[in-house]
């Protein structure tokens, strides 16, 4: 006979001998007790904890000759032809390999074919999630109205994929994990069938690595023995240190040290100890996972009475987390855990995971170990509690201190008045001074905190003006200095005839000259026309060199081709352009007087030669307009 693994030679026949799934084997079996039979069932959990097993056992006491209390039994041909895999009535499909609506439409044509020799004909669909929305959709009525005799059964990994239409046809069962005790046990009662001498504490580390799998627990035996060939010559048995070489996990001494330095904050300890686990090639992402597994133990120990109901350990190992709680300062396993879990699926990710791991350790523990707040507030109530803060007890509190007055004064806002038209200049009488009696002199200095201050800004236009004039001597004067610039200015006009004039004549000489040159666009050009008899002469006899010589008018055989030139350029003389039109550019045509004239005009203008010696220029010709 051929060989067969651990995992097919120990498959679960009955509901009694499924492993952590008591709560899917009592309602089956009531099901077919009371013959209340759903045409649908849908099992989901994790890998290897029993869903094909479940629906197989389910199947068989389906069709079972002759059931006993639900459970099938095992000796009729309906049984032996299930477990055989070899009965017509159970169809199993892997929806995996059959994805496309052509094998649904081919199931819903066979089902309304009766069973043969049995009583149900029963379709297990194992990973359904994998079927696509086509064939899903072929089976739907299918699923919700069969014929009596056809059942599914359908087993999935991942639920989420299944459409909510099937879902709410069929009967759902969630399987649970299997705790690592109770595959510790089952593991045991096989190495002893198997004569395979291996130790319990080996097996516990098969246990713990299977992650709450019976079947990865199985698979992990049959390896755990074909490498270590016990039964074939080798007289000892598995060892715990074996199984921890094969499946790289730490030993629970070494755990124990690394976890006691991270709570007793003893980093060389923890840094000596990532750094024999790398040289001894540990997986250090599983060694993190162990970290927190710890971690956990040492809190819900430091939690709980009994931590045994939510801690899948051995006894052993719950020893050891009491230890470390009853060790551990109070808070510090808890904030470790928020520190690292947090953070630790960076280390999947990052390059170097030895010093990414090391790094977060210290950290973690830095920020663990850090003085908390409530520590503090519990030290100094502690303090005040034994009189040793009695010396401070008699400073008044915050509270008691009485609070300083705070005066809010806001800023007068002072409108300045329009100032009333000038009064018409008259001669003011003499009055006598009043007497300085008559003067209000404020006794007493009254507090700026009592000065009543306007809360509102009054409008300019309301603020009221005297119509008659006061004497300057009946103002009050201020007793503060009055800044010049707020010093008001009388904006009344001084009489012409009231400006003294000097009588004393200032020499040309002594009149202040502009040193920098004012540009000609600057000067103001008077807009009326200037009489020529009006123009000032210079005094200044200009040199004879410099006095352009007017052209002489030509001769008069130049007339006649003058005038065809002057024909010719009629439109420029004309101040036309080229169009024809007005050029408004063209200066008006001037006259060109002599210089002998014009120096007899403006010779006795003194104007004139102020304007020379100011300026500094030379008068050399004259245009006047016509």
């Amino acid at each position: 006979m051929a060989y067969q693994v651990i995992a097919r030679k120990w498959r679960p026949q009955k509901f009694s001998d499924m492993v952590g799934q008591e709560h899917i084997a009592r309602t089956l079996k009531n099901a077919i007790i009371s013959d209340r039979i759903a045409q649908a069932y849908l099992f989901v959990g994790p890998r290897g904890i029993g869903k094909t097993t479940s629906a197989r056992i389910f199947a068989k006491a389906l069709n079972c000759e002759h059931p006993e209390d639900g459970e099938p039994c095992c000796k009729c041909s309906s049984c032996l032809a299930i477990a055989e895999e070899r009965s017509v009535n159970v169809i199993e499909i892997d929806a995996a390999t059959h994805t496309q609506v052509d094998k649904a439409r081919e199931i819903c044509e066979e089902v309304i074919h009766l069973p043969i020799g049995a009583k149900y004909k029963i379709y297990i669909i194992d990973e359904v999630h994998m079927l696509s929305k086509s064939a899903w959709n072929a089976l739907l009525k299918t699923i919700e109205e069969p014929p009596a005799h056809a059942k599914f059964i359908f087993a999935t990994t991942e639920v989420n994929k299944v459409l909510p239409t099937v879902i709410s046809r069929c009967q759902r069962f969630d399987l649970r994990r299997i705790p690592t005790n109770l595959i510790a046990d089952r593991l045991e009662l096989i190495a002893k069938t198997e004569n395979v001498a291996i130790s319990r504490a080996a097996i516990d580390v098969i246990a713990r690595a299977a992650d709450g799998g019976m079947r990865d627990a199985q698979s992990l035996l049959d390896q755990m023995i074909s490498f270590f060939c016990t039964g074939c010559g080798n007289t000892g048995s598995i060892t715990e240190e074996q199984a921890l070489s094969l499946f790289g996990l730490t030993a629970p001494a070494d755990m124990y040290s690394l976890v006691q330095a991270l709570l007793m904050n003893i980093p060389r300890n923890v840094i000596a100890s990532i750094h024999n686990f790398s040289i001894a090639g540990k997986n250090l992402e599983i060694l993190f996972d162990e970290i927190l597994s710890w971690l956990r133990g040492v809190m819900m120990c430091a939690i709980l009475k009994n931590p045994e109901s939510v801690i899948e350990e051995n006894p052993d190992r719950i020893e050891l987390f009491r230890k470390l709680a009853a060790e551990a300062a109070p808070g510090v396993p808890q904030r470790l855990l928020e520190q690292y879990s947090s953070t630790g699926y960076l280390l999947r990710e990052s390059i170097n995971k030895q010093i990414f791991i090391e790094t977060l350790l210290l950290k973690g523990m830095r920020l663990a170990h850090a003085p908390q707040v409530s520590d503090l507030i519990a030290r100094l109530n502690y303090i005040r509690k034994t009189g040793e803060l009695a010396p401070l007890e008699a400073v008044p509190s915050f509270e008691q201190v009485p609070a300083v007055p705070i005066v809010n004064i806001q800023p007068v806002s002072v409108q300045t008045a329009p100032m009333p038209p000038p009064p018409v200049p008259v001669q003011p009488e003499e009055k006598q001074p009043a007497p300085a009696a008559e003067v209000p002199v404020p006794q007493e200095e009254i507090p700026v905190e009592e000065v009543p201050v306007p809360q509102e800004e009054i409008p300019v236009e309301d603020v009221p003006v005297p119509q008659e004039e006061i004497p300057v001597e009946d103002i009050p004067v201020p007793q503060e200095e009055v800044p010049v610039e707020d010093i008001p200015v009388p904006q009344e006009e001084i009489p012409v005839e009231d400006i003294p004039v000097s009588q004393e004549e200032i020499p040309v000489e002594d009149i202040p000259v502009p040193q920098e040159e004012i540009p000609v666009e600057d000067i103001p050009v008077p807009q009326e026309e200037i009489p020529v008899e009006d123009v000032p002469v210079p005094q200044e006899e200009i040199p004879v060199e410099d006095i352009p010589v007017p052209q002489e008018e030509s001769a008069p055989e130049n007339e006649a081709s003058n005038a065809e030139d002057d024909s010719e350029d009629s439109g420029d003389d004309n101040g036309d352009d080229e169009f024809g039109e007005p050029d408004f550019d063209v200066p008006p045509p001037v006259r060109e007087k002599s210089v002998r004239e014009l120096m007899d005009e403006v010779k006795d203008n003194p104007m004139v030669q102020e304007a020379v010696d100011l300026f500094g220029g030379k008068l050399t010709d004259v245009y006047v307009n016509n």
